[in-house]
């Protein structure tokens, strides 16, 4: 019989020991995956500063005397969600003698709270190792919002295609004007069909200020390609450092934003650009590029699996119908 339980301090080692499982088990299909989260130790050090952020939850599941599976959890609120529950990726691991059917008790007991407590919007970074997993969230309700990926740089060739004629070049604290203005490219591509991503006055000012500003970042890669006189794209990353990640690969970079200018989409500009960055990485001493993209956005859904990109986890989200806290059926 399976027992559901609060998390407490004698199932950390238990719920170290699922999540170190997991991380052998996602290294057989992504096997530039972070090794040492196989450790227990060092999956243990993971799963105690999960622990360690505000407004966190947890439960666990137990047969007898041994944690067969755990999810943890966290409060939100911001103003593009609301109130929302978040579950990061080390937050959810199962045995892997027990059914992926495991994942919905947990969440169906975890939730009953949730819900009770007006939280109606939850959201989770789910692995993609195993099909049999992230299918139980889609059987839950959740539905894809965000794929992240991984390129091997020892791995990459050129994409080869008709190529226009461009010049690429580092941008400097000059290109802050440009930065502006293709900063509006993205949102309105985010905000069309079928994509339908809404894009608000103000989200649309912080952008450009974020962007102007990395003219003046000098961690950032920044890259502009030139069509004679008109721009006509650009990519940015930053090394990726995360030390309690179990999805940062060593010696890896991560593509924080990147397009291409409208009037020139369909010609190749974006794999060119991508080419050539790809490239100056990999002279830079890189080994990896991380990149997400937008599920529902078709073109960055086609083009960057199609530069090599090999998603390794999503993120998923449900909206619970509010009505549920007063309508259960009853006359």
């Amino acid at each position: 019989m399976i027992q559901f339980t609060s998390v407490e301090e004698k199932h950390i080692r238990q719920m170290s020991v699922l999540l170190s499982k997991r991380q052998e088990r996602e290294r057989k299909i992504f096997p530039y995956l972070p090794g040492e989260f196989e450790e227990i130790d060092e999956a243990e050090t993971v799963i105690r500063k999960l622990l360690e952020r505000p407004y966190v939850g947890g439960i666990v599941a137990v047969r007898g005397i041994d944690v067969i599976g755990y999810l943890v959890y966290e409060f939100k609120e911001e103003a593009h969600r609301g109130r929302y529950v978040w579950m990061d990726y080390e937050s959810i691991a199962i045995s892997e003698h027990e059914h992926p059917r495991l994942l919905r008790l947990l969440y169906a007991d975890a939730g009953a709270e949730w819900i009770k407590h007006g939280y109606f919007h939850h959201v989770l970074m789910a692995p993609l190792g195993d099909e049999m997993v992230f299918e139980q969230w889609q059987d839950q309700g959740f539905a894809f919002e965000q794929k992240y990926g991984i390129l091997s740089l020892d791995d990459f060739e050129t994409k080869n295609g008709t190529l226009p004629k461009l010049e690429f070049r580092r941008g400097t604290k000059q290109d802050a004007p440009l930065l502006k203005k293709m900063a509006v490219w993205n949102s309105i591509h985010q905000a069309a069909a079928p994509s339908w991503h809404p894009i608000t006055r103000e989200t649309m000012q912080n952008v450009q200020k974020s962007y102007e500003a990395l003219t003046e970042d000098q961690e950032a890669y920044l890259w502009l390609a030139d069509q004679g006189e008109q721009i006509a794209g650009f990519h940015v990353y930053f090394r990726k450092e995360e030390g309690f990640s179990l999805v940062t690969p060593d010696n890896c970079v991560e593509l924080t934003a990147a397009s291409t200018n409208p009037d020139l989409r369909g010609r190749g500009v974006g794999r060119a650009l991508a080419n050539h960055c790809f490239s100056e990485l990999k002279k830079e001493g890189f080994d990896y590029i991380f990149a997400d993209w937008h599920t529902p956005n078709q073109l960055a859904s086609y083009f960057w699996p199609r530069m090599g990109f090999q998603p390794i986890m999503v993120r998923m989200s449900r909206q619970i119908d509010p009505r549920i806290s007063w309508a259960h059926g009853h006359d």
